[in-house]
């Protein structure tokens, strides 16, 4: 029975010959080597004999199990004995966790029933064991980005209730099982407060509000950390220009080659680093190791990191690392700013080129990806503006990022495998990469996509406060979700996400959870994907069905009788949104045949078309209302200005939407010009939406 793998004798499973029946251990060395015929690599036979001799120990040490006595008997009860096997391996799962209990040490538990698991297969296949026998592992627990938004689908499950059975909740919050975000326990209570009557309560304009709030959140604080990290990178070459910290760096070098006495050693290293010792180090490395970090194999290694050192100079690696352009949570920072301008897929961004940036004017640049499709590959891209303004959070661009990351790279780029050289991210250090079959080597290569996803975690908890966290996949979701909620648009999606047809944007919309097509509202959601586009105003009517003639009329009175009969224009549109019927009588406290007044409801009223017309005249109502909203959000408390937070929503979206896309330069420019020549309107009609500044 003895146990090989790769040929080296590594124990033989007789040593459990005391404690396990021979015949069992017989049984075992038996399915072991059908299973290891089956192993591809060294590693996964090792991995697997680790698993399989612990869960022996483990039985080893139940010699009088009653699983065991079932063991070469054949007229036993067959129920009984699987009974028996399964309460055993029931007891084996709950050690393997008592043993690795930690919350991130999930993986591992999993990881470890591997080799149990197959040995069992070949066990039961043998007849030492009754078949059908379940090791189960662990699930993790539901959490955001599990699904395709920002939103948790206790979220979902929530925004369906009756504002009475939400307020009930909130009193209780403490004592109920529904997992809530702070963040969406802030938003209800906002909502119930700023609500009479249960009609009155819209769950849509939650999910705006929450998708809207968490998107700002994270592209805030991406952009915000990822200046911090230029400016680190930045301050790193001034202090590799100072005369006075390279002679400290200087002397901390001579200092580590030396051989003099601890106590003279202690003397010289505090005159070199006890000033700042970061901006030491940063330049010591800048000119003694080409600005690259230390690799573990360095003799200087461990002299540098060595933990009294760096504990009493007050240096750790992480701020050192950023200095140097070798940050991980910077490179994080970096895809997510870029999916949040783009909204290209995780793997598209993950799998962005040294080339894909192209500088196409003055004013514009252009970032290509591949979005892999079922059948390929299809070329995408995304022409955004210039940064003309001087670099911050606020005017931060993707052309910046993708140029940093680039710059970050150069110093290490020549030690890179050469399969990932080309890629924009690369990851400084990545232990014992693949090469070949058998050979493996230490090299900076193009992290996974399991690695953003991890350090994505500290952003969002960055960003939230430690509210809530998600996955990079969910930026896409939301996003596309957001610009449907807000534009009902299904060409905007459509656009939004790259989609090749309109009822690719149908199936997405179908991903979300089933509860949502559960309600009206959803239902409708999933109908303005039907909804028709234009891009010219003109034949608008006919497209949406209505009086061509007495629409051309009304639209002409209503814009050169603006400030004069401010109603009519409501009756065509308001802010960008266009009526189905505004006497209608659709919103409480309202009545059919006078013009509705509810202003504050449009961008979730049933009665709102399904289009965005893009228009001068339509982007110049958007401008002007904007506006308006701003002063307002300056002007209000949070609670007067909550009824007012979807449309402040629409009209920020629309105007980034066509301010960031230089296909509709023009358009935006013509636009803003009608808007600052024209009065504008909605400042006198805030009186008439019942809004007191």
């Amino acid at each position: 029975m003895e146990v090989k793998v790769n040929s080296t004798t590594i124990r033989s499973f007789s040593i459990y010959s005391n404690t396990l029946p021979n015949d069992f251990l017989l049984d075992v060395a038996k399915a072991w080597r059908l299973l290891n015929a089956t192993f591809k690599t060294e590693s996964t036979e090792r991995t697997y004999y680790q698993h399989i001799t612990r869960w022996l120990r483990f039985l080893a040490d139940r010699p009088n199990h009653p699983a065991l006595s079932y063991i070469g008997q054949d007229n036993g009860s067959l129920a009984e004995e699987y009974l028996a096997w399964q309460n055993l391996l029931t007891e084996y799962r709950n050690d393997i966790f008592d043993t690795f209990f930690q919350e991130d040490q999930l993986k591992t538990r999993n990881n470890q029933l591997m080799g149990v698991r197959k040995l069992l297969e070949y066990l039961a296949y043998t007849k030492t064991i009754p078949h059908g026998l379940v090791l189960r592992g662990w699930k993790d627990k539901q959490r955001l980005g599990q699904s395709s938004t920002f939103l948790s689908n206790d979220f979902y499950r929530l925004i369906n209730r009756s504002k009475n059975d939400l307020q009930k909740l909130v009193d209780s919050i403490d004592d109920n099982d529904v997992s809530l975000d702070e963040d969406v326990i802030t938003l209800i209570k906002n909502a119930l407060e700023n609500t009479e009557e249960d009609f009155d309560f819209n769950p849509v304009s939650l999910v705006i509000s929450s998708l809207q709030n968490r998107k700002i959140q994270l592209k805030d604080q991406a952009a915000s950390d990822y200046i911090a990290y230029i400016d680190s990178t930045n301050q790193a070459k001034k202090w590799a220009e100072d005369l006075e910290i390279s002679a400290c760096a200087d002397k901390f070098h001579k200092t580590m080659l030396s051989n003099v006495d601890a106590h003279t050693k202690m003397h010289l290293y505090d005159e070199a680093l006890g000033g700042c010792a970061t901006s030491v180090l940063v330049n010591y490395l800048i000119r003694y190791n080409e600005g690259r970090l230390l690799l573990n194999t360095d003799s200087r290694y461990s002299l540098f990191w060595l933990p009294d050192r760096m504990s009493r100079y007050n240096y750790n690696r992480d701020h050192i690392r950023r200095y140097l352009g070798c940050s991980n949570y910077g490179m994080v920072c970096a895809f997510a700013f870029i999916m949040l301008e783009t909204n290209a897929n995780t793997t598209s961004v993950w799998g962005l080129k040294e080339d894909d940036l192209i500088d196409l004017d003055k004013k514009s640049f252009q970032l290509n990806w591949t979005k892999k499709r079922q059948r390929g590959h299809e070329a995408k891209y995304k022409k955004l503006p210039m940064r003309i303004d001087e670099l911050a959070p606020q005017t931060l661009t993707v052309r910046d990022v993708f140029l940093h990351q680039i710059e970050c790279r150069e110093k290490f780029l020549n030690d890179v495998i050469p399969r990932d050289r080309n890629f924009l991210f690369l990851q400084w250090h990545k232990n014992n990469v693949k090469i070949s079959i058998n050979k493996r080597v230490y090299a900076p290569t193009r992290p996974s996509l399991e690695f953003f996803n991890r350090i994505f975690k500290k952003l969002c908890k960055k960003a939230s406060g430690g509210a809530w966290e998600t996955t990079p996949k969910a930026i896409r979701g939301s996003a596309l979700l957001l610009t449907g909620l807000v534009t009902r648009d299904a060409t905007a999606v459509m656009i939004e996400g790259q989609h090749t047809s309109l009822e690719m944007g149908k199936r997405y919309t179908y991903h979300y959870p089933e509860v949502w097509q559960q309600d009206k509202e959803i239902r409708l959601f999933l109908n303005w994907y039907q909804a028709l586009f234009t891009v010219d105003i003109e034949g608008f009517a006919e497209k949406i069905g209505i009086d061509s003639i007495l629409y051309n009329e009304n639209k002409e009175f209503a814009l050169e009788q603006r400030q004069k009969e401010a109603q009519n224009a409501i009756n065509q549109q308001f802010g960008g949104i266009h009526c189905i019927d505004p006497t209608a009588g659709a919103q409480p406290g309202t009545k059919a045949g006078s013009v509705c007044n509810k202003v504050d409801k449009c961008p979730t009223c049933k009665q709102r078309r399904g289009v965005f017309v893009t228009s001068i005249n339509n982007l110049a109502n958007v401008i002007q209302w904007h506006e308006v909203l701003v002063q307002l959000n300056q002007t209000l408390s949070d609670n007067d200005f909550y009824k007012w937070r979807v449309w402040h929503v629409f009209t920020t979206l629309i105007l980034d939407t066509f301010s960031k896309d230089p296909t509709h330069a023009r358009l935006m420019r013509e636009a803003q010009e009608k808007a600052a020549l024209t009065q504008n309107s909605y400042a006198s009609l805030i009186p008439v939406a019942e809004v007191n500044i």
